[in-house]
């Protein structure tokens, strides 16, 4: 599962986004995903109430959030959602985010193999949250990535 074929393919790189909480910061995430059909409707309730009860555990950094779910929760086929919100949110337990990258996979392999790995490639460079966060078209962060996986 490639990050910029998967953005590309599901037209999901959504940018400054308003969300008032942090439900509404999930639904704006996963919403690219359920329209192209890569996930059910389920999958983004799943993570919502996993959320509430074992708190938001797919925070990776201060201002990054990459929430997902357990295959089985409605997982069509992999992909990923990349979200931007003009104001961060807080979740249950205090952190605010405004970046979101939104994970589908299959099974665990995909999950530990392959999406985490590119994704720990993409944040090792400090500047990149500026870059993201000044983002204003998808085309930019197509550009943020392939210049993180040049780089």
């Amino acid at each position: 599962m490639n990050l910029m074929d998967s953005l590309k393919e599901n037209n999901s790189v959504v940018l400054k986004q308003h969300a008032s909480t942090w439900e509404e910061a999930i639904e704006a995430c996963m919403k690219p995903l359920v329209e192209k059909n890569a996930v059910e409707r389920s999958y983004v309730d799943a993570i919502i109430e996993r959320t509430k009860e074992l708190g938001p555990f797919y925070v990776l950094a201060p201002g990054l959030a990459m929430p997902h779910e357990r295959p089985e929760m409605g997982v069509n086929k992999n992909s990923f959602s990349f979200v931007t919100l003009d104001q961060p949110v807080a979740f249950p337990d205090g952190q605010e985010v405004d970046i979101l990258i939104g994970l589908a996979a299959v099974n665990a392999d995909v999950h530990n193999g392959e999406a985490i790995p590119q994704i720990v490639m993409l944040f090792e460079d400090e500047d990149v949250f500026d870059k993201i966060r000044a983002a204003a078209v998808p085309e930019d962060i197509y550009k943020i990535i392939s210049d993180a996986v040049a780089g």
